[in-house]
């Protein structure tokens, strides 16, 4: 109960993090306010989930709709929180994995709204894979991890050219960044399951919305739920 409470509160602030970076705001000052109004959010009126279900999802001073990923994010990210403790304990991997979830999840929620995956946060995510390769968080040493890097950056950029460039550049730079601490086979699994998913979803919108044929659809939610599977799969 208290992984699944301190989820919602960093679910919380994964919804900050994904309306403010594409924003380029910081993600810590002003206190959160709302989108539409600009009031400041009381602290009872932003507690994860709950205030959202009490104020029936809309803003309390301009009534405006919140939108329901919110408590979606705040939910998923208690629910992974206890997942992945079940799964491994409170071991040093259980935090490897939950860091590197929680950041997917951040930029799934962008790259599905905006298409796009901010540099800065690639930038970050090679930081955090050269510091989980040093301490070997994973087990997976630097000389692993800048080989797992290369390998998955390249079959990811053979794939992009293949398929006529419809991955992007900025999942390239995500899978070799991911790939720096996860190491070569875990990061290969989330690849080829990542592709699987992303095909299924792919054919099934297409045959619904035949008529959004050149529609891009965004590829990180899939390599955020082939990450998942891969895990608890372990």
């Amino acid at each position: 109960m208290v992984l699944f409470v301190f989820g919602l509160i960093f679910g919380s602030f994964f919804n900050v993090c994904i309306y403010r970076i594409p924003k380029n705001l910081s993600i810590f000052f002003p206190y959160s306010f709302c989108p539409n109004c600009k009031k400041p959010i009381k602290w009872y009126h932003n507690i994860p989930v709950i205030s959202y279900m009490f104020l029936k999802g809309r803003c309390y001073y301009c009534s405006k709709k919140i939108s329901i990923k919110y408590p979606i994010i705040e939910l998923l990210t208690g629910i992974l929180f206890v997942i992945f403790f079940l799964k491994f304990g409170l071991e040093k991997i259980y935090f490897f994995y939950i860091i590197i979830a929680g950041y997917l999840i951040i930029l799934s929620a962008i790259d599905f709204e905006t298409k796009e995956i901010p540099d800065i946060l690639i930038l970050i995510l090679f930081i955090i894979g050269l510091i989980f390769c040093i301490v070997e968080i994973n087990k997976i040493n630097i000389f692993e991890g800048i080989i797992s890097c290369i390998t998955a950056g390249f079959l990811i950029f053979v794939l992009n050219f293949f398929s006529n460039e419809k991955i992007g550049e900025g999942d390239i730079k995500l899978m070799a960044g991911l790939a720096l601490p996860a190491g070569f086979v875990l990061s290969v699994n989330i690849i080829f399951f990542s592709f699987i998913l992303g095909g299924i979803f792919s054919f099934i919108f297409l045959f619904f919305n035949k008529n959004h044929k050149r529609q891009s659809v965004a590829f990180v939610p899939f390599i955020f739920l082939s990450f998942v599977l891969n895990v608890l799969m372990l």
